[in-house]
């Protein structure tokens, strides 16, 4: 029989082609990885690696042997995860990816309602770029995540269910200068800084022109802020202490605006709004902390549609034709 964790050592050595580096990635000594090699090699009777100045490089026999090591170990993990999966809620680990609206959105709340209902259950989260966290669904590194549907919803490989869409509006601290602009125009908030996250291609070239600043990454398509950022916190805090202008859902700003740390403009970016879902594989059965989460979420994105329905009230209204309106005598420059 193979012993799997050496199989692991042996992956890992034949990945960095040197002890030193593959006992560091592994958190092991170098002698500790050399005996893990020699117990393999020992229990099949074959040598794995030639030993050179080089390195380490895998003989016929390692090969072979790495060849189908990589199937086994991704079988393994298979087969653990789907009796943790048999045993029910309170028993394995849930592994969510998140984009950064979704993240600030729903996923935080949902997770917190999760975890008070089973306070057993391990939950691993991952938040970032979109594009990142569908490829780690699709490589079973993720149970499931909520991210932007744009990319990857035409997977085949993929289930994809969207969820409610959110409304952007443009928001400034309470005390801004354009806080007390009734309607600002599109010249007066692209005279401050502007930061949000970075936007996806559905919208991003249509808002680099409406918005004439920033810039489109030539490799994705994205809107790129002029000042990025990774996470909605974290505009907000730029925003809070700063005259930047920023992008975000109602509902995500709606205790600031209560309170009057941050206003809402009577300026509303057309067509810019959320696209985020629930996206995990097909052929992946999924585990009933990842068929509660899904429950959790939907709780918690019916309560924000309530939220926004009752925040958005006529001072926030859009106002009327205000991308064509005549630049204000008034505006800042």
């Amino acid at each position: 029989m193979i012993d799997l964790k050496l199989l692991q050592h042996a992956l890992t050595l034949a990945r960095h082609r040197n002890f030193a580096r593959a006992a560091e990635a592994l958190d092991l000594s170098q002698p500790a990885l050399s005996r893990s090699i020699a117990r393999l090699e020992a229990s099949l009777g074959v040598a794995l690696f030639n030993r050179t100045r080089q390195g380490a490089e895998p003989t016929a026999f390692g090969e072979r042997l790495l060849a189908r090591g990589a199937a086994l170990l991704t079988d393994a993990a298979e087969l653990e995860r789907e009796l943790k999966l048999m045993q029910g809620l309170d028993v394995g680990v849930l592994q969510i990816g998140a984009g950064p609206y979704a993240a600030a959105m729903c996923v935080g709340p949902a997770i917190g309602r999760l975890a008070s209902r089973h306070p057993r259950l391990r939950i691993e989260t991952i938040s970032g770029d979109w594009r990142m966290i569908v490829n780690e669904v699709l490589g079973t590194r993720l149970d499931l995540a909520i991210v932007e549907l744009s990319f990857g919803e035409s997977d085949p490989r993929l289930s994809v269910e969207p969820l409610p869409q959110h409304d952007a509006v443009l928001y400034c601290r309470g005390d801004h200068p354009l806080a007390r602009v009734g309607a600002p125009t599109i010249e007066d908030v692209f005279e401050f800084p502007f930061v949000c996250p970075r936007l996806p291609p559905r919208v991003g070239k249509a808002f680099f022109q409406f918005a004439k600043t920033g810039a489109i990454d030539p490799d994705t398509g994205d809107y790129l802020p002029p000042i990025e950022v990774d996470t909605v916190a974290l505009a907000k805090s730029i925003v809070q202490a700063s005259d930047a202008i920023g992008l975000s859902p109602l509902g995500l700003i709606a205790d600031e605006v209560r309170a009057g740390s941050l206003t809402a403009l009577r300026f509303r970016a057309s067509r810019l709004h959320t696209k985020y879902g629930i996206v995990h594989l097909k052929d992946r059965s999924l585990a009933p902390a990842a068929l509660a989460f899904i429950a959790e979420i939907k709780a918690v994105e019916a309560a924000l549609v309530e939220t926004e329905r009752r925040v958005d009230s006529p001072t926030l209204a859009p106002a009327a034709a205000a991308a064509c309106a005549p630049r204000r005598s008034g505006a800042r420059r």
